[in-house]
This record gives structure tokens, C-alpha cells and sequence, in this order.
């Protein structure tokens, strides 16, 4: 494998394993907010794993994919000057709040897959806070992490 490949598949890495692992530590701080009965602490990480190994990832996998065809580079973790484009850290924000309500809209209120308990709520849309900040923050910390190893390089 080329020195170019191994930097490319290093960024992928970066990229999705530091976002797993913060997704993986978000769920499991936020879950408190969330109504869990009387679920054993095995069974509530397990529902946060679950839920990071699924829906988080595939966010992450759509916010990566949308970044790429802006830039019209798959690659584009291991393109520096793609760091310095607005769209890349503009994007995945937009992106990711607009997947979070609507995922959260969807879940609570149309299916009641799950329910709030002490969640501090959007105004006017009534989803949680913590689900909403959580497609903030992790895309651009995974971003900026990603840049760090390209910028390293």
C-alpha cells in the first residue's frame, strides 16, 4: 500500500473511530434525560451501543458522504486545503441539526420509540437538546480531529 493510501485510510480512521467512540460517550451521558424504567446498566449501554453503532455511524457516514460530494473528493480528510473551505465545517452543522430533529421528531413523537425525562427541550419543536447538540458537536470535533492528523503530516 502507497505512503498516499495509508495516510487516506489513516483519516477514515480518525475520522470514524474518534466519532464512535465520543457517540458512544455522549449516549451514555445524555441517557439520564431519557425515560429507562428499570433497565439494568448492561441493558441501557447496550441500547447505547446499539444506537451508536447504527444511527450515529450512519449520520456520520451521510455527513462524510455529503462533505465529499461538495468537495468532489472522497478522500477529502486527507486534503488539507479542504480544511480552509467553510463548507466543511459549515455543512455537516446544517446537515447534521436538520438529521437530529427530524430523527428525533420522528421517534418520539410519531413512533414513541423513545421518551423524555428530564430532557431540556428545543422551543417550538419540542426534541430534545442534548440529541440536537449531539449532531453539533461530534461531527466538528471529528472534523478538527482529522484535521490535526492532516495537518501533522
Amino acid at each position: 500500500m502507497s505512503d498516499s493510501n495509508s495516510f487516506r485510510y489513516t483519516q477514515l480512521a480518525t475520522y470514524f473511530s474518534c466519532s464512535f467512540v465520543i457517540h458512544l460517550i455522549w449516549e451514555n451521558a445524555q441517557l439520564p434525560l431519557f425515560e429507562s424504567g428499570d433497565a439494568s446498566l448492561w441493558d441501557t449501554f447496550s441500547m447505547c451501543l446499539f444506537a451508536t453503532a447504527t444511527g450515529d455511524m450512519l449520520f456520520m457516514l451521510t455527513l462524510f458522504l455529503t462533505v465529499a460530494v461538495i468537495h468532489k473528493n472522497l478522500w477529502w480528510l486527507s486534503d488539507r486545503m479542504v480544511y480552509s473551505h467553510p463548507a466543511t465545517w459549515i455543512v455537516p452543522l446544517i446537515v447534521g441539526v436538520l438529521l437530529a430533529v427530524s430523527f428525533e421528531l420522528w421517534a418520539v413523537h410519531a413512533v414513541h420509540r423513545w421518551q423524555y425525562s428530564s430532557m431540556p427541550l428545543v422551543p417550538f419543536i419540542h426534541v430534545g437538546v442534548t440529541p440536537v447538540m449531539q449532531m453539533l458537536v461530534i461531527p466538528i470535533a471529528a472534523t478538527a480531529l482529522s484535521r490535526w492528523v492532516a495537518m501533522s503530516r
